[in-house]
């Protein structure tokens, strides 16, 4: 029986001691883990801030910023062609219809008439006509102007907006954030002082706004349309005959006896003007000379019967 009561009370001192350490290590807790079996709507804001500052983030080891979506590229295109056409005035006229036709327009002509080749010796008159097409159009326009005349050159450029038409946007979106936060601190203002200089500076915003919207227009236009500049040239007339042979001599002195004659009718009417003066001068003055002379070379007239010689009786 005494070992019985024995092991009981070992028992039991066994269990107290185990209960009290249980109770001193929940008692050595922090506070912070005392809660953990709380709800996470029942912490404070101040527990979430400092529990959300000690975990490790959740997006650690990616990258920052993800890339947005890739922004279209933006291609400003221009064109220059070089024909040479018969008739000016049918080719422009083609021209006219094609950009029509395209969607598009004329946006400057220059055309010179055959008469005003004179300078223009080698390779006739020169005329030109810009016309505007959609981008899309650019390429098929140019196929195109085969049917105008002979292409002699033909040029396509390309330039890259993208940057630029970026740029504009952003700022257009930022000038009018800050146009919104300045109206609304004009309707706040407490003094005049104050509402002078927020319009101020709204107003300047609001400039610098106008500019940049002008601006996206004008990039948004060069990108839509492509303008084409269209030289069209005539050929030369000596070019359109025969240069060799008997007839190609013919011809080179023909044109030598024209060149002859157009320099000695330059020169007779320089020399002209001078020598109508010089005998409006002269002609008189050698007219009066010459009857000067005929009067002092003609001596007194003799008279038909005159006294004979006293000495012709003795003779006769």
């Amino acid at each position: 029986m005494k070992t019985l009561r024995s092991l009981g009370i070992a028992a039991g001192v066994t269990t107290l001691a185990l209960l009290a350490g249980c109770s001193a290590g929940s008692a050595s807790m922090p506070a912070g883990s005392a809660a953990a079996g709380e709800e996470p709507g029942d912490l404070s804001a101040a527990d979430r801030a400092e529990d959300a500052g000690s975990l490790p983030s959740a997006a650690e080891g990616q990258p920052e910023e993800v890339p947005g979506p890739a922004v279209a590229q933006k291609l400003a295109r221009t064109a220059r062609v070089g024909i040479t056409v018969t008739d000016v005035e049918a080719a422009a006229t083609q021209l006219r219809d094609l950009a029509a036709a395209m969607g598009g327009q004329v946006t400057a002509e220059n055309l010179v008439a055959r008469t005003d080749a004179d300078a223009e010796e080698d390779r006739g008159p020169v005329s030109t006509i810009v016309i505007s097409v959609p981008a899309d159009r650019l390429d098929s326009t140019l196929d195109q102007l085969k049917s105008v005349g002979t292409l002699t050159s033909r040029v396509i450029s390309s330039e890259d907006v993208t940057t630029q038409v970026a740029d504009v946007d952003s700022r257009i979106k930022t000038l009018d954030a800050s146009i919104d936060r300045l109206r609304d601190l004009s309707e706040k203002a407490g003094s005049i002082r104050e509402l002078t200089e927020l319009e101020a500076q709204l107003t300047s915003r609001i400039a610098e706004r106008d500019s940049l919207v002008a601006q996206q227009r004008a990039l948004a236009g060069r990108v839509a349309q492509s303008p084409v500049t269209i030289t069209l040239r005539t050929p030369a007339q000596a070019s359109e005959l025969e240069t060799t042979g008997f007839i190609g001599g013919l011809i080179a002195g023909w044109n030598a006896l024209l060149a002859s004659s157009k320099v000695l009718m330059t020169v007779i009417g320089a020399v002209l003007p001078f020598a109508a003066v010089v005998a409006v001068v002269l002609i008189p003055l050698l007219l009066w000379r010459r009857r000067s002379r005929r009067r002092a070379g003609a001596g007194p007239v003799s008279p038909v019967g005159g006294t004979d010689d006293p000495g012709s009786d003795s003779l006769g």
